[in-house]
């Protein structure tokens, strides 16, 4: 199927599940909370899987800036699930979100994404919860992850004054120990140094897709470099 062809698919998909009334799906996403919180992993119980088995979700936002705590808000996300080293295109997500307020000018240029684009969209407590019942107990990958982590952060404070549980790892985390990325190591350069498309660029699907394959490469790396699981890469950074 081509790519393009299944975020069409995805995008159908979630669709489908707009139709909720507003009290239905904060019920919905209040009872999905309660029963991640009793059911996640502890923290660090993905630190002894060998690392040709671990399960992860790389995950990318679009946002309309970069500082959610002062009314910046997602307005996409996207993610593909992996098991090692190898892509499981078939498991994927993509929504966007209505964010409650206008789209900056210079955020529609950059993403594609306008005001009409995200009126029917989910709004941010509903596409939480479809996103965290996709990924379910499972780690979540991003490069350069402190923006996802905050914006999930802030969000999840905001809907429910629930706190953020999932561990979320760094793409960066084997690309330091294994290399010495130039500059800040943006998406840009290490994809192109590694001869990875990006078929559009600041699209959450198609970005989360590049970290993946970036981190499938690092962690092939880390693999030959002699490292079985991410406890031997915590120490070795350390």
């Amino acid at each position: 199927m081509a790519k393009w062809d299944f975020i069409g698919r995805l995008w159908n998909m979630n669709r489908g599940d707009w139709k909720w009334g507003l009290g239905d799906a904060d019920k919905q996403h209040q009872a999905y909370l309660r029963s991640i919180s009793k059911e996640a992993r502890p923290v660090d119980s993905s630190e002894n899987i060998p690392l040709a088995d671990l399960e992860v979700v790389v995950v990318d936002l679009e946002t309309t800036g970069f500082y959610p705590d002062h009314g910046d808000a997602i307005i996409s996300i996207g993610a593909v699930a992996m098991r090692g080293e190898k892509l499981l295109l078939e498991d994927s997500f993509y929504t966007l979100v209505n964010p409650g307020r206008t789209i900056p000018p210079h955020v529609r240029s950059l993403t594609g994404i306008t005001d009409e684009m995200t009126a029917d969209a989910p709004d941010l407590p509903e596409a939480l919860s479809q996103f965290f019942r996709f990924a379910g107990d499972r780690p979540l990958v991003a490069h350069h992850s402190r923006h996802e982590r905050e914006f999930f952060r802030s969000a999840l404070w905001k809907t429910s004054r629930r706190p953020l549980t999932h561990r979320i790892l760094d793409t960066m985390l084997l690309i330091r120990l294994l290399s010495n990325p130039v500059g800040n190591g943006s998406l840009d350069v290490l994809c192109a140094q590694h001869n990875i498309p990006i078929s559009r660029r600041h699209h959450a699907y198609c970005d989360a897709v590049a970290a993946g394959t970036l981190w499938s490469k690092y962690l092939k790396k880390a693999q030959q470099a002699g490292y079985t699981n991410l406890r031997e890469v915590y120490e070795a950074l350390r």
